[in-house]
């Protein structure tokens, strides 16, 4: 029972070990941390005491090589009204400052830091095809990270808005091609000199976060030709638009009401509702219209299928409407005004043709002879009874041919609504067949844009 008294001062005199230890440990990490910081104050006291950060850093004059490597993030928007593409993007751009190198093993074995940007000197690179007005990349507290070997690296991200011309020819299947063009702005090749990062082929995406609109197809990089004596490279990617919504919303919406434009040529005349359900039809058409031309750029170089589409089918419902007025003016026409003869027959050939024609009901003649008549003169005459062994009629028994019949057929009256009617019926299928014929035509073209 009293091994445990006797082994509380042993662990007593370990713990105190131990915490001198660490103790010592802790003063001997900030004693470094103390060198580290003293070591990088002298070092900086060394590199920018004298320096001019407005002065581009070169010895002998040679052009400063400044590499370039540009993240694309996101895509925020692509505006085809304005034709600017919206994009989020790191800038990774890196060079050698001499001036700004130093023997690492005489500063404290110092490898690198951070400096804030707006103390050194940065190449007077922007985006050349920016739609706003230019300015520097970063901002003033955007920190660069200095190398002991000179190597300065500089990575600004910024949200740009670019030009890009919008081809709309098949929206909404269509694909388009932006660019973004990085040049300097006012140092030519003979001060700085633009190139990509080694191993570059165009946009680095493994930072890129997908868009719900477009879809990434592929991107590259080209080194532009000079343009007084300005170095610029260019990288291009290419975007394919995401089609569910506007089917969803346009193209099915379209082709279903479509579908009614023709019903105006069955509606009966006396129903009151030709004029007004094609009215509604066009208004439709003209709504959706409306909505196409908001988002197209105003432009006149490319014109877009789906917009001819809608106008084609705007132009059948109006003309629908106006021939609904014409077939009800004839509907409705005096029983005084007479129906030609040319008018009459033409209109009963077409009532055959769309299956409108009904004739009346025929009724038969008889052709009455001499027998038939004494027959009904003197009652119904019945042929006698024969033996079994007869085996032909007597000749005063013969039977009398019966009598000939022959039918008149009545053709069907023509009247003003008869005549209307068969308008109605030709313009159904004269619209019908226009119509499938057009969407057939616009869906083939949409097929092979995609």
């Amino acid at each position: 029972m009293c091994r445990p008294l006797v082994m509380l001062p042993t662990l007593l005199v370990i713990l105190l070990i131990f915490s001198d230890i660490s103790s010592r440990g802790q003063l001997g990490m900030a004693v470094v941390e103390a060198a580290n910081q003293s070591e990088l104050y002298a070092l900086m006291d060394f590199l920018f005491t004298g320096y001019r950060p407005e002065v581009r850093p070169s010895t002998a004059g040679e052009p400063t090589y400044v590499y370039i490597d540009m993240h694309l993030l996101s895509l925020q928007d692509l505006d085809e009204k304005s034709q600017v593409l919206e994009s989020s993007v790191i800038i990774e751009t890196s060079w050698v400052d001499d001036w700004l190198s130093w023997n690492q093993s005489l500063h404290g074995d110092v490898a690198d830091f951070l400096y804030p940007q707006s103390k050194i000197w940065l190449p007077d690179v922007v985006i050349e095809n920016s739609v706003e007005s230019q300015r520097q990349l970063g901002y003033n507290m955007n920190m660069v990270r200095l190398d002991h070997s000179g190597w300065i690296t500089w990575k600004p991200s910024q949200i740009i808005r670019t030009g890009c011309d919008i081809d709309v020819t098949y929206y909404p299947f269509d694909t388009q091609t932006c660019s973004i063009v990085v040049s300097t702005w006012m140092s030519t090749k003979r001060d700085i000199d633009i190139d990509p990062q080694t191993g570059n082929n165009g946009l680095s995406l493994n930072r890129y976060s997908s868009s719900g609109t477009w879809e990434l197809l592929s991107n590259s990089l080209e080194l532009l030709p000079n343009d007084h004596e300005l170095t610029r490279i260019q990288f291009t990617i290419k975007l394919k638009r995401l089609r569910t919504y506007y089917i969803v919303n346009i193209i099915l919406p379209v082709l279903f009401l479509s579908s009614t434009a023709s019903m105006v040529f069955l509606l009966p005349a006396d129903a009151g509702e030709k004029i007004g359900m094609g009215i509604t039809v066009l208004l439709a058409y003209a709504v959706y219209l409306t909505i196409i031309a908001d988002n197209m750029p105003q432009t006149s170089r490319q014109v877009s299928y789906l917009a001819v589409y809608l106008t084609l089918l705007l132009g059948l419902t109006a003309m629908g409407v106006v021939l609904a007025v014409v077939i009800l003016h004839i509907h409705h026409k005096s029983d005084d005004c007479k129906i030609g003869k040319r008018t009459a027959r033409m209109t009963r050939k077409l009532r055959i043709l769309f299956c409108l024609y009904k004739a009346k009901r025929p009724h038969t003649v008889v052709n009455v002879t001499e027998t038939d008549a004494k027959t009904q003169e003197y009652g119904t005459l019945c042929p006698r009874p024969r033996s079994r062994g007869t085996v032909a009629p007597l000749a005063s028994e013969a039977v009398s041919p019966p009598p000939s019949y022959t039918q008149n057929v009545q053709e069907e009256e023509i009247t003003w609504p008869k005549v209307a009617e068969t308008l109605d019926r030709i313009m159904f299928f004269f619209t019908s067949c226009s119509i499938v014929g057009i969407t057939a035509l616009f869906l083939s073209i949409l097929t092979l844009a995609s």
